[in-house]
């Protein structure tokens, strides 16, 4: 049989379609980055009507670039993303294996309708490795990206034929919400049976929510059946209620110990369920190790080419299995007598049952609701009663379907929210509810110094769709290089002499707008937190805290983080912040006094709190209200006018500003009167208003190793005047 000539995209050749789906269709591909080196990867092609949808586009984008950052042994890498001759397009590791929903299929044919409990066990144990890096994953300035997969079921599992684990698809589930009309149906479908209670209904989504949709992938390979069968909107209806059957009325062979693990995943309150996806995973590596202390990943690649070795062979891989191995999978194929349920409803879930593969009988229900079957007319009464003593507020289910969510947020946020030329008085992040399905929506945001976002964002009946506007900052100031110095021409007979290194001339403290260019002296414009008394807290590097300012306003509130590559500061906000490789954290406040702004609470001090990854114990610091700082470790600025805006772009002077142990500055702190402490980053332009003075210093903690300098650029930005018509 003849091969293909391979297809040439952009820097790849597409090899052969391996599958093809709602949302994309999918290649095998080479890659030859350099003569003679060539790699194989996977490159998913976003079929044509979805990449017409801008809000998709936008949203693939942002969640790719957020995949490519995921590097762990059990996510599938993401190496390249973009466009190709206007075909969007992800570039991924070539797992060589096979999805566990094809596996669970072969399976069945083999008779082997549920996998042995060590298998379950070790998949499971390895997706959730996987989930937890992904959840935990800070970002560039240690602040948690709160990445929630929202798409976990056996089509995303992957399994190698070495018996690897693989998650795939981090963050595209988010953007496939944002499709055209008439694929958005089909992108869910198949899909609900997976939903955490939270995501039927349209809640706020966690961590919590991918240990729900693990449980109930674990539940599936233990009983060969979903937990939630039916039409969809019976099974959002189980799901909502928690209703389902235990995995041991379903397959009596499941361990009780494996039994309670899944339930407790499969709890319908989050606060009720594993916490984390790694508490999930360590309670069942303790029922594996002690269980099956002999199991390794080497057995689970055994079965995978057990299951797929006419394919294998096929492709001149000769399979050799050790008869030990063979013998213990004869056993497993002694499944429990049942025979399929002829009533099953016809718009089930595809969970890949094959003609004649062996499956389990259908069991009671938790609540034991065995009555006769009901009329249509009843039985639909009685699901919207039911819906509504689960948390619908009274509005039947067909009712809440017929509207539509919308959760807006924006990168940065802050952005304020007009939905069809009307302003909503919202700024995101937002969720704007209610709002009738079946409709499009024209989505705007604007904020000061970016911008304006705007798109048409098609929403379903029933559909709660994420909305993510990354603002394009507007572009900064043109500056002209300095011609450098022509050469002094040295008569090669005369006698050298020394060239005086020209002293550096000492920096104000202070300027005056409109002084449009001026310095920062890194040696003497700092300040020592060790000494202006800010909170100082010892951490463990190898642990992950969760730090939390008290309640109260923000504005002047700020920490500073070292670990081994550096140090960095930041300012508190409302939510709780996650640190993972701190050696040390200060905490400090800076006073309204110095701020130039109006008094809220100084000299009371805030209470900070600090908790160690899953630990009960809380310790609990005061941040005292003021700290020590002289006029002397700051350069102000004043002389402005709180109703223009202004930009301030900082550049590394000459020589550079460098601060403990010789590290070049990349970030400078920022005094505002209403701001607070704002943190600008080396580079990159800073747009503000509000303020007829401000102050830039930089925080230390070291007692030497300061020298060079800082050079900043202020210029007035001025509104653009509007057109005549």
């Amino acid at each position: 049989m003849s091969t293909p000539s391979p297809t040439p995209f952009g820097k790849y050749e597409l090899l052969d379609r391996i599958a093809a789906g709602g949302m994309a269709e999918i290649f095998r591909a080479r890659y030859a980055p350099a003569p003679g080196v060539t790699k194989q990867v996977v490159i998913k092609k976003i079929l044509p009507h979805y990449a017409a949808n801008r809000g998709f586009i936008a949203m693939f984008t942002n969640e790719a670039r957020i995949a490519m950052g995921l590097s762990h042994g059990n996510i599938a890498q993401v190496f390249d993303f973009g466009s190709i001759d206007g075909d969007y397009f992800l570039a991924m590791e070539l797992v060589d294996g096979q999805p566990l929903s094809r596996v669970l299929k072969r399976a069945r044919t083999f008779g082997i309708p549920v996998l042995p409990p060590p298998l379950a066990a070790f998949v499971a144990i390895e997706t959730l490795k996987g989930l937890h890096y992904a959840h935990t994953r800070p970002d560039e300035h240690g602040h948690p990206m709160h990445i929630v997969h929202r798409d976990v079921s056996p089509q995303n599992v992957l399994v190698s034929y070495e018996g690897q684990i693989k998650v795939v698809d981090f963050g595209i589930a988010k953007a496939r919400n944002a499709g055209v009309e008439e694929t958005a149906a089909n992108a869910v479908k198949g899909k609900f049976a997976y939903f955490a209670p939270e995501q039927a209904r349209a809640k706020e989504l966690d961590a919590r929510t991918d240990v729900f949709a693990a449980g109930i992938v674990l539940y599936e390979m233990l009983t060969g059946q979903l937990p939630f069968q039916g039409r969809m909107m019976d099974v959002l209806s189980k799901i909502v209620r928690g209703q389902f059957p235990r995995p041991r009325e379903v397959n009596p062979k499941v361990p009780a110990e494996l039994e309670r693990i899944v339930l407790k995943a499969l709890a319908l309150e989050k606060a009720d369920r594993f916490q984390t996806a790694e508490a999930f995973h360590q309670d069942l590596s303790r029922y594996l190790a002690s269980q099956h202390p002999d199991f390794t990943q080497v057995e689970m690649g055994l079965f995978l080419q057990l299951l797929f070795e006419e394919e294998l062979v096929a492709e001149s891989r000769p399979v050799q299995l050790p008869r030990t191995f063979v013998e213990k999978a004869q056993s497993w194929k002694q499944s429990p007598p049942g025979k399929p349920d002829a009533d099953a409803p016809t718009e089930m879930v595809d969970v890949g049952d094959v003609a004649g593969a062996p499956k389990f009988p259908r069991a009671p229900t938790f609540d034991r609701m065995s009555s006769p079957r009901r009329p249509p007319v009843m039985r639909a009464v009685l699901l919207v009663l039911a819906a509504a003593a689960v948390g619908f507020g009274g509005v039947s289910l067909a009712v809440r379907m017929r509207r539509g969510t919308l959760d807006v947020t924006s990168t940065p946020a802050g952005a304020a929210i007009s939905l069809d030329g009307k302003d909503t008085g919202k700024v995101a992040p937002a969720l704007l509810g209610e709002l009738e399905g079946a409709k499009t929506y024209r989505v705007e945001l604007q904020k000061d110094g970016f911008k304006p976002w705007r798109n048409d964002v098609p929403l379903q009946r029933g559909q709660h769709l994420l909305v993510e506007a990354k603002l394009e900052a507007l572009p900064p100031p043109v500056v002209e290089p300095v011609p450098p110095p022509k050469p002094e021409v040295v008569d090669a007979g005369a006698v050298a002499t020394p060239v005086p290194v020209p002293e550096l001339k000492p920096v104000p403290d202070a300027v005056a707008w409109p002084t449009a260019r001026f310095e920062l002296d890194a040696a003497k414009h700092r300040l020592d937190l060790s000494r202006a008394g800010a909170l100082s807290v010892t951490l463990d590097p190898a642990k992950t805290y969760k730090v939390a300012l008290g309640k109260g306003p923000m504005e002047g509130w700020g920490f500073y983080v070292v670990n081994e590559a550096g140090a960095q500061p930041g300012p508190f906000t409302a939510q709780p912040l996650q640190m993972k490789g701190v050696k040390k954290l200060f905490a400090f406040h800076v006073g309204a006094s110095v701020l130039g702004g109006e008094a809220r609470d100084d000299g009371k001090p805030r209470p900070l709190t600090v908790q160690a990854g899953n630990e009960k114990r809380v310790s609990t610091y005061k941040v005292p209200p003021k700290l020590r700082f002289p006029q002397s470790s700051r350069v102000s600025v004043t002389g402005l006018d709180a109703a223009d805006t202004y930009e301030l772009l900082t550049r590394q002077g000459e020589p550079p500003a460098r601060v403990r142990t010789g590290n070049e500055v990349q970030r400078v702190v920022v005094g505002h009167p209403t701001q607070g402490v704002v943190v600008v980053a080396v580079g990159e332009p800073w747009r503000f208003s509000g303020a007829t003075q401000l102050w830039l210093t930089l925080l230390d903690d070291a007692a030497d190793a300061q020298e060079g300098r800082l050079q900043f650029e202020l210029r007035e930005v001025k509104p653009k005047k509007k057109k005549r018509r």
